[in-house]
């Protein structure tokens, strides 16, 4: 509790009163002073007892389950309206990396049962934030003082990646296949698996017919087939202080993580099996693979409290252990930022995975440096940065096609495509048979 003005100005006047007593001498004016202070003190004392027996009220604040870094979530807070006075202060401990909430605000007693105050929280990083008490400031009962009253409501809620696009992304095989402009091309063979039969269609090769299923039906009865399912996608995370350089509002890793959980969920929806690994990081992870719709949640709750740390990338390293937690056959999708210096622990890291997996290698480019191609040079420090650049990508070219004829595949995007990028390679690779 804290004196209110209205106090603060009475305990003023009654001081400044004092300075009557200079032209009115005597006992009985002094008598009087103190009197009138003795009364104010006794007001003062008893309306902070008031307020000190009021019980705080009985808020309650509905958080998500679930957040996600970067995107705004509503947070409401409600109070039973008998519990409060016309007017409050409310102050909500939330975490403090969101200076826009608009916290501490002046709250009016609303006319109905509850009421109700909705801010929004917008988490800046990934992984498990806590919540505070409520806090309510309001007068006494004679506005003497400012009454602070705490609430319990003290709550962890995680942080995950962005996956709002999750829900509403389309990349799914078929839809992936006709943004691209491929023409999809039944394929019989290693790889593909038996679907279901169904009335001949012209086009249809004379293998694709079940000859059995034709004399019993007498008519043409082909076969369909579906891309082979229950394939492994093990995704190698780069948790070395490379990623860990910010792009936009988040960080490199951030975005490489986005990418790893959307190509995630797309194997997931093929009926494959995703698992992930981080590798040079402070707590090196690995999630088996699993099958399911459900996997991503499995996967969500296993990354989505992992950051960058300052460790040197280790892709020797982080091959064996991949080969030890896993030698069954499986896409390994590597996701780092390639350096020029990384070739020979790459292609000792490549070597060794090539023996059970088939490896693509993601290696994220900066949005700076595309834009630098294009940018027009206007002065001689424009003109060396440029040149510097061109130097850089060059050595980045020749390390891809060096990996490439090491057998691994390769493939660049920005942190803005990748996502899209992987989605595709892997559709290409399981429908080609090569998975």
């Amino acid at each position: 509790m804290k004196p209110a003005p209205r106090l603060l100005l009475a305990v003023g006047l009654w001081a400044l009163s004092a300075i009557s007593l200079l032209f009115f001498s005597g006992s009985i004016a002094s008598l009087l002073w103190w009197a009138a202070g003795a009364i104010l003190a006794a007001f003062a004392l008893l309306d902070l007892l008031h307020g000190w027996r009021r019980p705080a009220p009985a808020a309650q604040r509905i958080v998500p389950n679930a957040l996600s870094v970067q995107q705004p979530h509503p947070i409401k807070v409600r109070i039973p309206s008998t519990e409060l006075p016309a007017q409050a202060t409310l102050a909500d401990h939330h975490p403090g990396d969101d200076p826009l909430t608009g916290l501490p605000c002046l709250l009016n007693r609303a006319d109905n049962e509850l009421t109700e105050f909705t801010y929004h929280y917008r988490p800046s990083r990934r992984g498990p934030v806590a919540f505070g008490d409520l806090e309510f400031w309001f007068a006494s009962q004679l506005g003497l003082w400012s009454v602070r009253k705490i609430c319990a409501a003290r709550c962890t809620v995680p942080v995950y990646p962005d996956f709002s696009r999750i829900g509403q992304t389309q990349l799914d095989a078929n839809h992936s296949f006709l943004l691209t402009g491929t023409r999809l091309k039944p394929r019989r063979g290693e790889g593909m698996e038996f679907h279901q039969l169904r009335e001949y269609h012209p086009g249809d090769s004379l293998r694709q017919i079940d000859w059995k299923a034709t004399a019993r039906r007498r008519s043409l009865i082909s076969r369909e087939y579906q891309d082979e399912q229950n394939q492994q996608v093990l995704i190698m995370l780069d948790g070395g202080r490379r990623l860990g350089i910010p792009v936009g509002n988040l960080t490199g890793f951030d975005h490489a993580l986005n990418a790893s959980l959307l190509l995630a969920w797309s194997a997931l929806k093929q009926k494959d099996k995703a698992g992930a690994m981080l590798f040079s990081g402070d707590q090196p992870r690995w999630l088996p693979p699993v099958q399911g719709q459900n996997g991503i949640n499995h996967l969500l709750n296993g990354l989505y409290d992992l950051h960058p740390s300052q460790h040197a990338s280790d892709f020797s390293l982080a091959a064996r252990q991949l080969v030890r937690h896993s030698r069954r056959r499986a896409l390994v999708v590597l996701v780092t930022r390639l350096q020029h210096e990384d070739l020979d622990d790459l292609l000792s890291a490549v070597g060794l995975m090539r023996r059970h997996h088939l490896v693509l290698i993601a290696d994220m480019l900066l949005p700076e440096q595309e834009a630098l191609t294009r940018k027009p040079v206007e002065d001689f420090d424009q003109a060396l940065t440029l040149c510097a650049d061109a130097q850089e990508q060059k050595q980045r070219q020749q390390l891809h096609t060096r990996l490439r004829h090491a057998g691994t595949l390769v493939t660049s995007a920005t942190p803005q495509n990748m996502p899209e990028q992987l989605n595709h390679l892997y559709l290409a690779l399981k429908r080609s048979g090569r998975l």
